[in-house]
C-alpha cells in the first residue's frame, strides 16, 4: 500500500485522544501488520472510524475491527496469534484504535467538531503544498470513510434525506470517480470551490457531523408497536377459550410472574 506523508496531529487534543507520538506509533503498528493482511494506515483509519460512527445502527467491535486489516488468504481472521505478530503489539494497536474512535465520538457529540488526521502533502524540497494542491491528502482520509460505507451499507440503504448530497461533498476528494460523480464534483467545484486545505477540512468535518446527526436520529427512533387485537380486560373471557375470566386464567399466570 502506498502511504502518504506521516499524518499530521490534530490541532486540538481532547481528553483521552492520541498524542502526536501515539499517532505515529499507531501508523507504525498498522504498517507492521504482516502479510497476507493489508491494514489501512492511520489516515485511512481515521476516515474509516468516522464512517463507522455515522451509521444509523450501532456496530460492535467484532463487526468494525476486521475491515481495518483488509482481506487475508483463507478464512482465518487477524489476531494476536498470527505468524509475525504477537499479543503485546495487538493489544497496543487495539487500545490506540479504540481511544481514537472514542475521542472522535466525544468530539462530534460534545463540540460538533473533530480534527481529522490528514497528511500535509509536500513538494520535492519538503515544503508544504498550498492551495488546491494541498487537498490531495484528503483523498486518503475519504478513502477510509468510503471503505467503512462499503462494509456497512445501512446509511446509504435507508434512503435518508440529505445523505446523498453530503456524501457527494465527501466523494469529491476521491481521485477515482465514475462519470456521474465527476459531473457532481465539477458542479461542486464551481458552486462551492475549496481554495485551501483548512477550508476543505472544515467542509469535510461539517459534512461528517451532519451525517452523524442523521445517523444518530435514525438510531434513536422509537418504533411504535401497534396492537393488532383489542386489549383484553381482566374481567373479560380469556382468549384461550377456557370460559374463565382472563384474570383467573392466563391473566393470573401473568400476574404471578
Amino acid at each position: 500500500m502506498n502511504r502518504p506523508n506521516k499524518p499530521a496531529q490534530p490541532a486540538r487534543l481532547p481528553h483521552g485522544d492520541l498524542t502526536d507520538a501515539e499517532i505515529a506509533e499507531l501508523d507504525d503498528l498498522l504498517a507492521a501488520v504482516p502479510e497476507p493482511w493489508e491494514a489501512v494506515d492511520a489516515v485511512m483509519l481515521d476516515g474509516y472510524l468516522c464512517g463507522v460512527l455515522v451509521q444509523p445502527t450501532s456496530l460492535e467491535p467484532a463487526q468494525w475491527l476486521p475491515p481495518i486489516f483488509g482481506a487475508a488468504d483463507g478464512s482465518t481472521s487477524f489476531g494476536p496469534d498470527v505468524p509475525g505478530w504477537h499479543h503485546a503489539k495487538h493489544e497496543r494497536l487495539l487500545t490506540l484504535v479504540t481511544r481514537r474512535k472514542e475521542a472522535l465520538q466525544r468530539a462530534i457529540l460534545e463540540e460538533g467538531w473533530f480534527d481529522p488526521i490528514v497528511p500535509v502533502p509536500e513538494d520535492e524540497q519538503g515544503r508544504s503544498l498550498e492551495g488546491k494542491a494541498a487537498l490531495e491528502g484528503l483523498a486518503f482520509w475519504v478513502a477510509g470513510f468510503e471503505w467503512a460505507l462499503a462494509n456497512f451499507t445501512q446509511l446509504e440503504e435507508r434512503g435518508l434525506p440529505g445523505v446523498p448530497d453530503l456524501l457527494d461533498s465527501l466523494w469529491r476528494h476521491l481521485p477515482e470517480q465514475d462519470e456521474t460523480q465527476r459531473a457532481m464534483t465539477q458542479a461542486l467545484d464551481k458552486e462551492h470551490p475549496l481554495r485551501s486545505l483548512d477550508e476543505a477540512i472544515e467542509q469535510l468535518v461539517f459534512d461528517v457531523v451532519d451525517l452523524h446527526e442523521i445517523g444518530m436520529a435514525e438510531r434513536l427512533k422509537v418504533t411504535t408497536v401497534k396492537r393488532e387485537a383489542p386489549k383484553v380486560g381482566r374481567n373479560d373471557p380469556c382468549p384461550c377459550g377456557s370460559g374463565k375470566k382472563f384474570k383467573l386464567c392466563h391473566g393470573a399466570a401473568g400476574s404471578a410472574q
